[in-house]
């Protein structure tokens, strides 16, 4: 076979569904490992730096946070895979990235949906930029896959790339860990519970609390609803016993217990 024909068939090859279909779907791996990585270590991360504190894993949170994050960085990986060309591929990647963000915060926002789109359209080209940094990640993971592919050692580069890609996403799921005023006000809440009947204690004229003096419990904590500087500390009963209490900690101020109430 000429060198011709031989250039002439590696170029059908290039052009084929096939490998396109197979690079989209390396991308979608990358981004499936990071995203996952990403939402463990979050949901994780709280509870092992801090082992004195009773704190409980949301695993309703953990779950939506992994169909956004996980699924949503599945479908950037693929986006940016899809074009042949880098840019064109980045591109794509990054405008995914930017309408899943917008799309994912407005999906809760009380506001009107026809203001969600103006919202959404005025947005897009700022968050598109700050998100050329994760599509070009994730392509350039896939690209590296591919070469790994054609190298003596193929399992061990693979292994190495997957490793990068849990790495990156476990090292951006530390960032979300509890604020110092976060850790405070949990602990403070958790101190309060430890001993409910003492005549200072803010929360000893609730009569199931001091019921459940000694029954473990878990410590879930969110930014108040209805506080700016406070936190909703959702306390959790083992024998189901819920208590709900809004804990404010002004800067420069010890914490104190605004609300306190038995879930019903």
């Amino acid at each position: 076979m000429s060198e011709r024909a031989l250039t002439a068939v590696d170029a059908i090859d290039k052009g084929t569904p096939r490998p396109i279909v197979r690079h989209v779907m390396v991308g979608a791996l990358y981004g499936l490992l990071t995203g996952t990585a990403f939402v463990l270590m979050s949901a994780f991360i709280d509870v092992l730096l801090h082992p004195n504190l009773p704190l409980g894993v949301d695993w309703t949170l953990m779950s939506t946070r992994w169909i956004s994050i996980g699924l949503g960085l599945a479908v950037i990986g693929a986006a940016t895979c899809w074009p042949n060309e880098t840019w064109q591929g980045l591109l794509s990647g990054a405008v995914v990235s930017g309408a899943i963000v917008l799309i994912s915060s407005l999906f809760d926002s009380p506001i009107r949906v026809g203001m969600k789109l103006i919202v959404l359209v005025f947005t897009l080209m700022p968050v598109t930029v700050m998100a050329l940094p994760i599509a070009w990640i994730l392509r350039r993971l896939a690209e590296k896959h591919a070469l790994a592919l054609q190298s003596e050692q193929p399992a061990a580069r693979l292994a190495l790339l997957m490793l990068i890609a849990i790495v990156l996403g476990a090292g951006s799921g530390y960032f979300t860990k509890m604020s110092p005023r976060e850790v405070e006000v949990t602990r403070y809440a958790h101190e309060l519970l430890q001993n409910p009947i003492d005549e200072n204690n803010p929360i000893r004229n609730i009569e199931e609390v001091r019921a459940h003096q000694g029954v473990p419990y878990k410590l879930y904590q969110t930014q108040s609803k209805v506080s700016t500087e406070g936190y909703d500390i959702r306390v959790e009963y083992e024998d189901g016993f819920v208590l709900q209490c809004v804990a404010v900690l002004y800067p420069g101020r010890d914490p104190y217990i605004s609300t306190c109430k038995p879930e019903r």
